[in-house]
């Protein structure tokens, strides 16, 4: 697992628990062009965090979701 996919882990694993890698598999399978989670480089981050900002705010709420997108986008 790449250094950032750990860090975006840990950050998403407060919000959404236990199902926090398979929300971000399926983010990045579904919207990054198949990628792997644990293959996630910096490249791959502005667009993850776009699909984070939208799915999570339909699991844990649009300000939830915000403030996550935006922990993300700093790591």
């Amino acid at each position: 697992m790449s250094q950032l996919s750990e860090s975006i882990l840990k950050e998403t694993t407060v919000y959404l628990g236990p199902a926090s890698k398979k929300f971000l598999e399926r983010q990045t399978q579904a919207h990054l062009n198949g990628l792997q989670f644990d293959n996630l480089e910096i490249q791959h981050r502005d667009e993850l965090v776009k699909w984070v900002g939208i799915s999570a705010g339909l699991l844990i709420g649009k300000d939830k979701a915000a403030e996550l997108a935006t922990k993300i986008q700093r790591l």
